[in-house]
C-alpha cells in the first residue's frame, strides 16, 4: 500500500501536479464576451424635392391701346406659358379680333378668333435663385377662322361709268408660322412687363370672292406673304413648385 502511493505521487509531481494546484488562475486577463449590434439590411428612404415648374399668364396691351385709340381694330389677345425646364417654355396663344374700315368707296369688315402654339428658348441663364428675367427666342404655328363682308362699296369709273354693290358674308382660314424673340422682365412679385418682335408669313389661306384678304385675326391687315408685328404684354406668374423628384437615401437601420 505505501508503495502504491509513493508511485502515484512520483507520477503527478512529474506532471506538474503540485504547480497546477498550486497556481492560481488569472481571471484578469480573460476578456467578457460582449454582445455586438446585428446591422440591419440597408433601407431605402424616398426624400422629396420640390422642382419649379411655373405658370404663366399675359395679355397683349398693345392689342387693347389700339382698340381705345381707334375702333378701326379691337380685340384682346391672351397667352399662358408653362416652364418645362430651366430654359424651355410651352406657350398656348389665343384671342379674337375685328378689323372695320369705312370710306366714301368702301365699307370693310373682318372678324374672328385665332389661336397660336410652340415654344420658346431662354437665351438667358439666370445666375442668381431670384432672377427671373427672360431672354428668349420661339417659334408660333398659328390658325384663324374669320367671316369678312363687304357691306357697300362704289367704284368710280368714266368711260363705263359709276357701280355700287356689295358683297356677302365669306368665310375663311388662315395658316401661318412665326418666328419670335422679346424679353420678359419681372418689375413687381410675379408681375411681368415684356416686349416681343414677331416675322409671321402665310402656309394657306382660303380663296375667297373678297380679295384680297385685308385683315386675318391674329395675323394682320396684310397684302403679302409676310409681316411684321410688335407686342407689348403684362403678365402674371403662378409658382407651381408642387411637382416633386423622389431620390433613393440610403441610411443603415439598428
Amino acid at each position: 500500500m505505501k508503495q502504491l502511493t509513493f508511485l502515484f505521487l512520483l507520477i503527478w509531481s512529474s506532471t506538474g501536479g503540485f504547480l497546477l494546484f498550486a497556481q492560481s488562475v488569472d481571471t484578469g486577463r480573460i476578456k467578457p464576451a460582449i454582445d455586438k449590434p446585428v446591422l440591419k439590411e440597408k433601407k431605402v428612404k424616398k426624400e422629396k424635392v420640390f422642382v419649379e415648374h411655373d405658370l404663366r399668364f399675359g395679355i397683349d396691351i398693345s392689342t387693347l391701346i389700339i382698340g381705345a385709340v381707334t375702333p378701326v381694330r379691337t380685340g384682346i389677345d391672351l397667352s399662358a406659358e408653362y416652364k418645362l425646364t430651366p430654359r424651355w417654355f410651352v406657350v398656348a396663344e389665343g384671342g379674337y379680333q375685328s378689323y372695320e374700315k369705312n370710306n366714301d368707296k368702301i365699307s370693310y369688315l373682318s372678324k374672328g378668333k385665332y389661336f397660336r402654339v410652340g415654344g420658346d428658348y431662354s437665351l438667358r441663364f439666370a445666375e442668381e435663385k431670384n432672377d427671373r428675367d427672360i431672354y428668349y427666342l420661339g417659334f408660333r404655328y398659328g390658325f384663324a377662322q374669320f367671316n369678312q363682308e363687304i357691306p357697300y362699296y362704289f367704284l368710280y369709273n368714266s368711260f363705263w361709268g359709276n357701280s355700287e354693290g356689295s358683297m356677302a358674308s365669306e368665310k375663311g382660314q388662315a395658316h401661318w408660322i412665326e418666328v419670335v424673340t422679346g424679353f420678359k422682365v419681372e418689375v413687381l412679385k410675379n408681375f411681368y412687363l415684356g416686349m416681343n418682335i414677331r416675322l409671321k408669313s402665310f402656309i394657306h389661306r382660303t380663296k375667297t370672292n373678297i380679295e384680297p384678304v385685308q385683315f386675318v385675326p391674329g395675323y394682320a391687315r396684310n397684302y403679302n406673304s409676310g409681316v411684321f408685328n410688335f407686342n407689348y404684354t403684362i403678365s402674371y406668374n403662378i409658382p407651381m413648385n408642387y411637382r416633386k423628384q423622389k431620390i433613393a437615401v440610403y441610411e443603415n437601420g439598428r
